[in-house]
């Protein structure tokens, strides 16, 4: 199982602060996501992914491998100015 934490709008459109799920890379998680809100896949891309407090982007993006523990969280893109 990997933990999975919500933060900014990631919280308010989903309802949750957290969850738990058991998948084997992002992208499959990704589609845990959306089954479990109702949302597309599409949608969820739009927040930034950490696992263990790095950026999936300096990982392997959406093939980034999720082991047993991992906390994975989902936050608002940056904006403003």
């Amino acid at each position: 199982m990997v933990h999975i934490k919500f933060f900014g709008t990631a919280r308010v459109k989903f309802g949750k602060s957290e969850m738990v799920a058991n998948a084997k890379c992002v992208k499959e998680l990704l589609q845990i996501v959306a089954d479990e809100f109702g949302v597309r896949v599409k949608d969820i891309k739009q927040f930034l992914i950490y696992v263990n407090e790095i950026n999936i982007s300096k990982l392997k993006m959406w093939r980034t491998k999720l082991y047993e523990g991992d906390q994975i969280m989902f936050l608002s893109p940056a904006s403003g100015g």
